[in-house]
This record gives C-alpha cells, structure tokens and sequence, in this order.
C-alpha cells in the first residue's frame, strides 16, 4: 500500500511517504518555521520528489495528539479532506506512541514525553511484545520527576518533556537510557510506522472526530479559568 504519514502535533512537523514497510521519502520543517502554513505545497514537493501525485495514494496516517491545537487540528482537517477527495482510508496514530516507533525493537520499555511548561509533560509507556507496540500506560499529563521516579526498570526515554529537564533526571539517578538524538523527536516516518499496522486492520477514523487533546484550549481556559486536565 502506498500511503502519506503527517507528524503536524508539535513543532517538530514533517510528511513521509511510504510503500509498506518502505519509507520513500520525507521532508520536515526547517529552522523551526511550522510546516502547517505550506502543508499542501509541502506535500506536492515530497511526492513529485518521488515521481508520484495524490491521486496515487492508496492510504492517509496523521497525528492525532496529544500536541499542538493548532497544528492538531491543521493538521487532521487536511488529511480528512485528502480522504474525502480520494476515497482512500484515513487513520490516526497518538503523537507519544509514533515517537515510540522511532526506537528499534527492544526488550525495555519506552517513555514517550512531549514538553508542556517546566516539568508538566505529556506522556505515555509502550513496550515491544513479539513484534509488536504495546501500550503498558496511555496518554496523559504528569510531573517528569514523579513520572520517572515511579519508573520499575531500566526505560529509554525520548521526547523534549524529558530533554528540557535531563540534567536534574540523569542527576537524581534514574534508571533513564538516552534515545539517540535523531529519535527524540515526533517524525513522519515514527506515525508511519505505526499507523500502517492500523491500515492494515482497517481501525479507521470516523468522519467528524477530533484530535486527542487531552487538556482544553487556550479559549477552553478562558471560558472555565481553570488549567485542570480534561482526560
């Protein structure tokens, strides 16, 4: 199956394409610019780079959060739009467990972190059985310390919510294994990876859903004063 993977939830954005298994080709944002203002020509560039166009997608993969509202929902109304336009299956990968995906199989368990504001992060654990992802604790917001601190066994971490606090966590002694650098970050190729398993089983979006924000928006907020998380 041919199909295009989208990691718009974080500042971190960029596209994939990929044939099964295979990523063709990818490109991210540069110097830090979001990608959502030149999504569209974005994409045409990514595919004319390997000589295809839309109309030859058999498959659609897109971030869903937790991330950015912005870019979340840029983001998902793109990717909806494109299956609408094409008729082609659309689904939806957690941001923290495409970050997972960016890690080679392992016995250990994976911590997936998104920076919120100081040591409020976004996180989730995952572990590898026969091949597969497995989620051990689903997405949520926590305390990086609290978080690894409750931490059982030796874990490899990835994701700016641990990076922007990595001197006071090495310090404290927890039993943290550094991703390489070129895995720390949300990717394309990570949402890929995991969202041809659901095209393969056919857990497609439904029509009208919503990106997974877990805590409200910025208007949310202003509405109910108050920063509580919503699930």
């Amino acid at each position: 199956m041919l199909f295009l993977a989208l990691e718009s939830a974080t500042s971190h954005q960029s596209v994939a394409v990929f044939r099964d298994q295979q990523l063709l080709a990818s490109l991210a944002c540069e110097s830090g610019q979001p990608l959502t203002p030149q999504l569209i020509p974005t994409i045409d560039r990514l595919l004319s780079s390997v000589s295809l166009q839309l109309s030859n997608l058999e498959g659609l993969v897109v971030s869903i959060g937790p991330g950015t509202f912005t870019g979340l929902r840029v983001g998902l109304a793109t990717m909806t739009a494109f299956r609408l336009a094409l008729q082609i299956p659309l689904v939806g990968v957690s941001t923290l467990e495409g970050l997972a995906w960016n890690h080679p199989v392992t016995e250990l368990p994976l911590l997936s972190t998104i920076g919120i504001r100081q040591e409020i992060v976004y996180w989730a654990l995952f572990r590898w059985e026969n091949h597969r992802m497995v989620c051990v604790k689903e997405s949520r917001i926590g305390d990086i310390m609290e978080v690894c601190g409750g931490l059982t066994e030796p874990t490899v971490v990835l994701g700016d919510g641990w990076m922007q606090n990595r001197t006071t966590l090495l310090s404290k002694g927890f039993s943290l294994i550094e991703a390489p650098p070129d895995e720390q970050w949300p990717s394309a190729k990570g949402i890929g990876l995991a969202g041809r398993v659901l095209l393969e089983r056919r857990a497609l979006l439904p029509l009208g859903c919503t990106p997974h924000y877990i805590q409200p928006s910025y208007a949310e907020i202003s509405k109910t004063k108050s920063l509580d998380p919503i699930g």
